[in-house]
């Protein structure tokens, strides 16, 4: 069944292909259109909107544009980003480019001189300093303290930057083989997973061994061999914050070391919602060894015009990979991320 797509300011389409990551800032589209009449008739910078029935999927700008034709015929190929492109690639210009105890979302809503939109999930503690780098941008300037909070940044699909903490929803149903799965695949690698994670840092206020040369260690338990990574912290150190950071990179190497891409019939779950980046789904899959819930770290939605179909392929990690809590379900040990891994605090 094909959905009732509403674009604005495009003419009618052939096919679309909408991608969104919890892990990106920005969305996008690639869409073939219908092309008419002479000259191209779209152009970079448009305004774009891209709805399925009521849902809002996409807000924000037509990217780039390829017409082409033969003797025969013409095609008309365009992309499409969210309103957030413009935090990734312009730099932020501010009076003076610091800020003093204020959490991550009040300065980035501060820098925002695009008017961009920033929201965020829950209170985000505060920094200390900040202090913005010559040609940063928004989302560069942010990212690199989120590195160290857990924190994730993606768009909106009204085209806003999301600082994110936890999983957004859960899906109503399911992802089932024999149901509504067409196809699946899974991949394993060892690369990113490291037996112990070091951070260190260093805190401007106190003389103390723990302020001066302090290091926080977090263990992957399914790394059977020895493979250490020292992290550097960034920014005002404290206890809480190294040891965040170290348990976040094991957590999120183990996510990345171990997903799998799904590829399913619709674009909808049971309950009628958009499959959605940074939701739950329960997953039921035994050739790829997966009973439980997962969450959805990308998404891209599929439809062709004529009728050749409407198709989601989504990539799903355990839950703890982006925050989110210990499934408990039934899959092979294979996808599973570090349940506890509490960082300890020594002298360096």
């Amino acid at each position: 069944m094909l959905e009732n797509l509403t674009i604005s300011g495009l003419p009618p389409y052939k096919s679309i292909s909408l991608s969104s990551s919890a892990e990106e800032a920005v969305s996008t589209a690639s869409l073939d259109l219908v092309p008419s009449g002479n000259g191209v008739g779209v152009l970079p910078g448009q305004d774009v909107t891209i709805k399925a029935g009521s849902d809002l999927l996409l807000t924000g700008y037509v990217r780039d544009v390829a017409p082409s034709h033969d003797a025969r015929s013409r095609s008309l190929s365009v992309t499409v980003c969210s309103r957030t492109v413009d935090a990734t690639e312009c730099s932020c210009d501010h009076p003076t480019g610091e800020f003093l105890d204020k959490d991550l979302a009040a300065i980035a809503k501060e820098l925002d001189r695009l008017n961009i939109g920033v929201e965020s999930d829950s209170k985000l503690p505060k920094e200390p300093r900040h202090k913005l780098r010559p040609g940063e941008t928004l989302f560069k300037t942010i990212e690199r303290r989120a590195r160290g909070r857990g924190i994730l940044i993606h768009d909106t699909p009204q085209g806003k930057l999301k600082l994110a903490t936890k999983p957004e929803g859960t899906h109503v149903g399911g992802l089932f083989f024999g149901k509504n799965i067409l196809s699946a695949s899974s991949s394993l690698t060892e690369k990113g997973r490291y037996s112990k994670v070091k951070v260190r840092g260093q805190s401007s206020d106190g003389s103390t061994k723990q302020q001066l040369r302090s290091e926080a260690t977090a263990n992957d338990k399914g790394v059977t061999r020895e493979r250490p990574m020292i992290i550097h912290h960034e920014g005002e150190t404290t206890v809480d914050r190294m040891k965040t950071r170290a348990e976040w990179t094991v957590k999120r190497g183990v996510g990345d070391s171990s997903t799998a891409t799904i590829k399913v019939t619709g674009w909808r779950d049971e309950g009628g919602n958009i499959w959605k980046r940074n939701w739950l789904v329960y997953v039921e899959d035994d050739w790829i060894g997966i009973r439980s819930m997962m969450i959805i770290k990308s998404v891209t939605l599929d439809q062709v015009a004529d009728g050749e179909g409407t198709t989601a392929t989504i990539n799903v990690a355990d839950p703890r990979s982006l925050g989110g809590e210990n499934p408990r379900g039934k899959s092979s040990k294979a996808y599973a991320a570090p349940g506890s891994t509490p960082a300890e605090i020594e002298d360096e």
